[in-house]
């Protein structure tokens, strides 16, 4: 894999495929507060994805990535937005895409905003609960809810931009999740930990959309994302041969 940055509506850091790299790219997104690194590198998804295309940005506000700092600017579109652009530089027309928490919810947007571009998607740590229910957006360094909490933990990593990142949750806030429509002509698979109460609701989403389901076991939001168990089965369901059946 290597790194770069393009020149999109913000700069974004971006890792692309190795060259002459076979099979259907893989598109990974990160969750709130981390980065591809982060999420991805150092939990061991690239290693057990080694044998496809991999790709993925650092999302605007994240990481290596242009941090603006109003709400306008992290709507779902918006973002999704900067994930159709790494795919038109990168020259793919289609693609699988992985998701985690908010990423998931990117995931699931682009899937539903681009049928074509998307072939599976693997949502995980996210379900249809509001991730916001609760949280004093505008003032989140003193919020007690569990949002506050991912916030402040967030914020405090190395390279974070805290007046970004609030703006981030703004943004999504300002635009709830809704699971109608639904990305029907997209294969699904949604994971998550066994504790992980931001994926409330996962298995009833799941049915609603015909997607296949599971859980990690003794995982909350935070150590789910490594679960050896949920990272075979996303390779598993990205590299089955046969076409992925819904409902």
């Amino acid at each position: 894999m290597t790194t770069d940055t393009l020149q999109a509506a913000v700069p974004l850091r971006y890792t692309a495929p190795d060259p002459g790299a076979e099979g259907v790219p893989v598109l990974l997104v990160h969750g709130f507060g981390s980065d591809f690194e982060l999420n991805w590198v150092r939990t061991g998804w690239t290693r057990a994805l080694a044998d496809l295309p991999v790709a993925g940005c650092d999302l605007r506000g994240h990481g290596g990535s242009g941090k603006p700092h109003d709400a306008a600017s992290y709507t779902p579109g918006a973002l999704v937005g900067d994930l159709v652009a790494l795919l038109d530089a990168l020259g793919t027309e289609q693609c699988d895409v992985v998701g985690y928490s908010l990423g998931a919810r990117l995931a699931w947007e682009l899937a539903l905003a681009h049928p074509a571009r998307v072939r599976r998607a693997v949502l995980a740590g996210f379900g249809p609960r509001d991730a916001f229910a609760g949280a004093d957006l505008d003032d989140l360094e003193s919020d007690d809810s569990a949002f506050g909490q991912v916030y402040r933990a967030a914020s405090r990593l190395p390279g974070a931009d805290p007046a970004a990142l609030a703006a981030c949750a703004r943004g999504q806030a300002a635009h709830p999740f809704r699971s109608a429509p639904a990305p029907e002509s997209v294969p699904m698979l949604l994971m998550a930990g066994e504790r992980d109460d931001l994926a409330t609701g996962m298995e009833d989403l799941a049915r609603e959309t015909g997607a296949a389901a599971l859980r990690a076991p003794g995982r909350d939001h935070r150590t789910a994302v490594a679960a050896q168990g949920l990272k075979k089965a996303a390779a598993e369901f990205l590299t089955a041969q046969a076409a992925v059946p819904r409902g």
